[in-house]
């Protein structure tokens, strides 16, 4: 399992402005209980969203923290009585209640977000020259990889919940330019490799964290060991999806924030399936970890030995704490573990000590490394700098020259007027679709059908510089334009 992530903390009592990323607007001085929360119909909207802040922050750091003592005490401390004062129309909605739907919709959302990264990073890193850039090559070519790991081990947990993931669909196709599906004020869209589309993969992966440990200063670095209540409505119900996703809406900024906020309503649906089954209220991580909702096949889970790509460890999922090594992993190598600008502890072995994604765009970004670099004109009394701190280690050199002037978000329409052009435009499509497919039949349980996935990312890059290499007009040249087609 991966070492602690970013906001290590104890359970609080009270909920304080500027406590968490998501105390931009708190008012309520005094944290409702978890109990309440899911429980007491006459709480109002505000003490749902501000009660729904504090137990998503403390629950989540603690279980993804591995803090399963500290877990156990809080989960005690919240449920200990049992389920007091609760009117039977709110027990019966619990009892009836269906987290199929809600889940779908919020972990096909997660498929979303990863898929969306993919053929940006993928469009600036085709779009690079033969012979140029080999650095940041590498590093864009590490992270697209790993995102599409996370997409599989996001395809891990529906599986896990018995709910059939979609890759493949029309509408789980991401169409640029557009925005994630966050609280936030940037578009992604397809770009060759320049400043302007390294700077929106550093917003995609911005940290929730403000602050990040300061790298050690060596002065003969090893590279390589780094690269590699108001008026109360009776029988409320907030616990809807449009209530869900509009807190996401409002309140998340970060893809780290939103699979915090998602294992939080994982964790509240499994608590209320306890309820389901036992009539009481989980008192320890035990007994809230297996079963419940985790009514999947395990035969569907993609394991690491059925995964032939690179950059991270795949975890498969039957339980809680399976659900939690997913979460871990993509946190970590998206914004970085245990307050670190690694994706790892660089003390621990077990996979490297790389840079989560956000500092490795912005080695490329500001052309140095972090390695190497002293931090201390940024660094406070704890050791700790802002993760806006730019590098200023080894140099990393960019050309950024060194790249086919792609169109920028090129449509395939875009190309009628050329039938060679079209054809090849298409082509590509056609490759990215089989790729999809490839990895839908995967989840699906058909695990051989992973391997086909080499060959296609192998043909895209070729179809994709065949693109780039045409002019479109006397400013740019053709691109692919990742659009869903049928074969």
């Amino acid at each position: 399992m991966r070492q602690r992530l970013i906001h290590k903390t104890e359970p609080q009592k009270t909920l304080s402005k500027g406590s968490n990323a998501f105390s931009r607007n708190a008012v309520v001085e005094e944290a409702i209980s978890l109990q309440s929360l899911l429980f007491d119909s006459s709480i109002s909207k505000e003490e749902w969203t501000e009660g729904l802040k504090y137990h998503n922050k403390t629950l989540t750091n603690l279980l993804l923290n591995d803090q399963i003592k500290e877990f156990d005490e809080y989960l005690s401390s919240q449920f200990g009585s049992g389920i007091s004062e609760v009117s039977d129309s709110v027990k019966k909605r619990w009892a009836d209640v269906d987290y199929r739907p809600v889940l779908q919709d919020l972990l096909q959302t997660a498929i979303l977000i990863e898929h969306s990264t993919i053929p940006p990073y993928l469009t600036a890193l085709y779009s690079i020259k033969d012979g140029t850039n080999a650095l940041a090559s590498q590093i864009i070519r590490s992270v697209a990889v790993e995102e599409m790991l996370h997409m599989i081990m996001v395809c891990n947990v529906m599986n896990a919940v018995n709910i059939q993931p979609s890759v493949n669909r029309p509408q789980n196709y991401p169409t640029y330019p557009m925005k994630l599906p966050m609280n936030v004020d940037f578009y992604v869209g397809l770009e060759t490799f320049c400043s302007n589309s390294i700077a929106t993969f550093i917003a995609i992966e911005s940290p929730s964290n403000p602050l990040v440990k300061a790298p050690k200063y060596e002065t003969e670095p090893e590279l390589a060991s780094f690269r590699a209540k108001t008026a109360a409505v009776q029988e409320n119900n907030f616990w809807t999806l449009e209530n869900m996703k509009g807190f996401i809406m409002e309140n998340v900024h970060t893809i780290g924030e939103y699979y915090d906020v998602l294992f939080f309503y994982i964790t509240v649906f499994q608590i209320i399936a306890y309820y389901q089954e036992h009539g009481s209220l989980p008192q320890n991580f035990k007994e809230l970890n297996r079963g419940g909702i985790f009514t999947g096949d395990p035969a569907k889970q993609i394991r690491p030995e059925q995964y032939y790509g690179s950059g991270g460890k795949l975890h498969p999922v039957e339980a809680l704490a399976g659900v939690i090594a997913v979460f871990q992993e993509i946190k970590g190598q998206g914004e970085g573990a245990d307050d670190s600008i690694f994706d790892v502890d660089p003390s621990q072995f077990e996979e490297g000590a790389e840079l989560a994604h956000y500092f490795r765009f912005k080695e490329v970004f500001h052309e140095h490394f972090y390695v190497e670099g002293n931090y201390e004109p940024f660094t406070d009394e704890n050791g700790m700098m802002p993760v806006s701190t730019p590098p200023n280690g080894k140099p990393l050199p960019v050309d950024w020259n060194g790249a086919y002037p792609m169109k920028e978000n090129p449509k395939l329409s875009d190309y009628a007027g050329n039938k060679a052009l079209y054809a090849q435009g298409l082509e590509f499509n056609k490759t990215y679709r089989k790729l999809l497919d490839a990895i839908q039949s995967a989840v699906e349980g058909n695990h051989q059908e992973l391997e086909k996935s080499i060959m296609y990312m192998y043909a895209l890059k070729e179809q994709a510089v065949g693109l780039m290499k045409q002019p479109l007009d006397s400013q740019s040249n053709a691109g692919p334009t990742f659009e869903y087609t049928n074969l």
